[in-house]
């Protein structure tokens, strides 16, 4: 993520707490726009299980408002983007570029 992705590693929270439960999110990565904001969360498994990676993630971001989520799992990934009500799904991890460029 951080090196051909160009995710700012001190933008990065590994083991995330989430929320006053103590639960932790895999990762959270934040953005400047222009206040530090989170962009998106991942949610990694051992295995390729996006069901249950996917309902952890929506729960980590009912606290955070992420627009975006990242389901990581064995040699698959899937990154949704939530808009106006919406999900798109798509098969890879966009560049931090990319993704701030898509909220603004």
């Amino acid at each position: 993520m951080i090196g051909s992705l160009g995710f700012p590693k001190g933008l990065i929270s590994v083991e995330a707490k989430v929320g006053a439960s103590g639960r932790r999110a895999d990762i959270v990565c934040y953005a400047l726009m222009p206040e530090l904001v989170p962009l998106l969360v991942v949610e990694c498994k051992a295995e390729p299980s996006f069901a249950e990676a996917e309902a952890q993630a929506f729960g980590y971001n009912g606290f955070l408002s992420a627009p975006f989520l990242c389901l990581a799992g064995g040699d698959e990934l899937m990154t949704l983007w939530l808009s106006g009500g919406s999900v798109c799904k798509i098969p890879y991890l966009p560049t931090f570029r990319e993704l701030c460029d898509a909220v603004r």
